[in-house]
């Protein structure tokens, strides 16, 4: 359960980070999008809900090859962007294996991805 408390407290740390404006509303759309999976997500976690799971994680891999998602193929996003993926894909491997211990571990890791994206870009806006 504190796995999941944690989870949960990541989530709202992220749903409260949103995406720069300054990106666009393409770049926009596919977070908002990325945010609701994530949502879902987090709610398939909790009631291990495995076919809601695999389905929203499969989602967000999707969302990575959409191309509202292309400011993310600059370089100075690359790594986050494949940090995300590979967060997504654990959280996938994690659903499709039923793995009750693992699933949270992989969102808390996935949340962690976002927010430390998020955080990136408001520094950078700072910066610039």
């Amino acid at each position: 359960m504190t796995r999941i408390s944690r989870a949960l407290a990541l989530f709202c740390v992220f749903a409260s980070v949103d995406a720069a404006p300054s990106q666009g509303p393409a770049l926009d759309s596919v977070m908002r999008e990325k945010l609701g999976h994530a949502q879902k997500a987090l709610e398939a976690v909790v009631t291990s809900d495995w076919v809601a799971l695999e389905t929203h994680s499969r989602e967000l891999e999707r969302l990575t090859g959409d191309r509202r998602w292309t400011v993310l193929k600059y370089p100075e996003y690359a790594p986050r962007s494949a940090a995300f993926l590979r967060a997504v894909q654990a959280l996938h491997k994690a659903a499709s294996q039923r793995e009750l211990e693992a699933a949270p571990t992989a969102y808390a890791n996935l949340t962690l991805e976002c927010v430390k994206c998020h955080q990136y870009l408001a520094r950078q806006r700072i910066a610039n």
